[in-house]
């Protein structure tokens, strides 16, 4: 393997990708990870190539590849480390698959010149060919199946290591479906998962397509794996992978794609996410709903005079001090833009939402920021409150439109205000 050339094209790849996750919020649905899969699995087949006859390499060429990247790359953020360790685990299953279909197609043409007992199906000749030894050290917990009787005919060290069971504790499906899935409703899920999985596989002629599985291992505990394989003659080879951290992955990238990163609460794109879902609510819970928009009075004039990073450290004050006021599990505060925030209360009257802008109010005075352009002398903000009830007749929209009307409202009365939006 030429890893000069092989490691310059991962490292622009994990660049590329890193930088796609936090500027397109890519990963955050199970779509983003399936393009992301896709682009990783193309870059394999494009520069990693399995001779053939397949020789067992140790160490493992892909596990050396990305050790030399690693060190290369130096200090890396979060994101590419992740990027990274979800890249390998996919290419050392991959690279498993490719050195045994190597394996396979050469036996199989060997059976064109000779004659082959049942005891020597081509699967069942991997305890002799190269390809065992693979299956023996592969850092992924592996197991061999035969389709036809269920017995398990194989399971390696890793799978022992992973999940507790040996051989002798799992001899064929059914003692397994029962020990990893032990919960009934569960099992019956994962059993029809599994086996449209070994349908498609079969039907396109190609690998078993991976899926999360939640098993129980042997002292109890959980893990949740994403399982795929491959299929020949009768037999497969289930390839577990841990999808813990690709799991935790995903919910970190999805919490920065709606994570403001200045102010640390939630961002524009979730507030208009969680308005949406708020409102559709109202008609079937028959509930209220408030929101308050907040500005911060003379924000223009406070960065002029102390400068931006002194008015970003007061953006970040400000936001968390909401965060801390309005803390009941319900409530939603978000950035809007700018100087403005705004907060979602459900279940909440006008006289409740006034008491809570109230509460703001006065958490902000408390605070004493410093602003010689304020009437006060320190900082301070003007609110616009907003309520409708479950038997509404304007959308999200027109419900947004007259809370801002009360914030332009409180702020022509002089700044440091609460208003109530009319009807009209």
């Amino acid at each position: 393997m030429n890893y000069a050339s092989q490691s310059h094209l991962v490292k622009s790849f994990v660049l590329d990708a890193s930088e796609k996750t936090v500027s397109n919020l890519t990963f955050e649905d199970d779509y983003s990870l399936q393009q992301f899969k896709e682009s990783a699995y193309k870059l394999f087949y494009d520069i990693i190539t399995v001779p053939a006859p397949y020789l067992y390499q140790e160490p493992n060429p892909i596990v050396e590849l990305f050790r030399l990247i690693e060190s290369s790359l130096g200090s890396l953020k979060s994101s590419q480390k992740a990027i990274l360790s979800q890249l390998e685990k996919w290419w050392v299953e991959w690279h498993f698959v490719a050195s045994m279909n190597v394996s396979l197609e050469r036996e199989n043409k060997e059976q064109d010149y000779n004659v082959i007992s049942t005891t020597q199906h081509p699967m069942r000749k991997h305890e002799l060919s190269h390809y065992a030894r693979l299956f023996t050290i592969l850092p992924l917990p592996v197991c061999d199946v035969c389709m036809v009787t269920g017995d398990i005919l194989k399971v390696n060290q890793r799978f022992i290591d992973v999940f507790g069971y040996t051989l002798q504790d799992v001899p064929n499906l059914n003692v397994w479906w029962k020990l990893a899935y032990p919960e009934k409703d569960y099992r019956t899920f994962a059993q029809t998962l599994w086996q449209e999985s070994l349908e498609q596989a079969n039907q396109n002629n190609d690998d078993i397509p991976a899926n999360d599985y939640r098993i129980s291992c042997k002292d109890g505990s959980e893990i949740v794996m994403q399982v795929s394989g491959i299929s020949v003659e009768g037999e497969f080879i289930a390839i577990f992978n841990d999808a813990t951290e690709r799991l935790k992955t995903q919910e970190i990238l999805s919490d920065m794609a709606f994570l403001d990163s200045l102010t640390k609460i939630a961002n524009r794109r979730r507030f208009d996410e969680k308005l949406t879902s708020e409102f559709n609510k109202l008609s079937n819970e028959h509930r209220e709903l408030s929101m308050i928009i907040i500005d911060i009075d003379n924000f223009k004039k406070y960065n002029d005079r102390y400068g931006h990073l002194e008015g970003d450290k007061c953006l970040f004050q400000v936001a968390q001090k909401l965060a801390e006021t309005v803390c009941r599990p319900e409530d939603f505060v978000a950035r809007f833009g700018g100087e403005e925030f705004v907060v979602l209360l459900p279940q909440t009257g006008k006289q409740g939402a006034l008491f809570i802008a109230e509460q703001i109010q006065k958490s902000i005075e408390k605070m004493a920021i410093p602003h010689k352009d304020s009437f006060t002398g320190i900082l301070s903000v003007s609110m616009g409150i907003n309520t409708i009830e479950h038997e509404h007749d304007s959308d999200h929209a027109q419900f947004f439109k007259q809370a801002d009307n009360a914030l332009y409202y409180a702020k022509k009365q002089g700044r440091n205000c609460i208003a109530l939006a009319t009807d009209n």
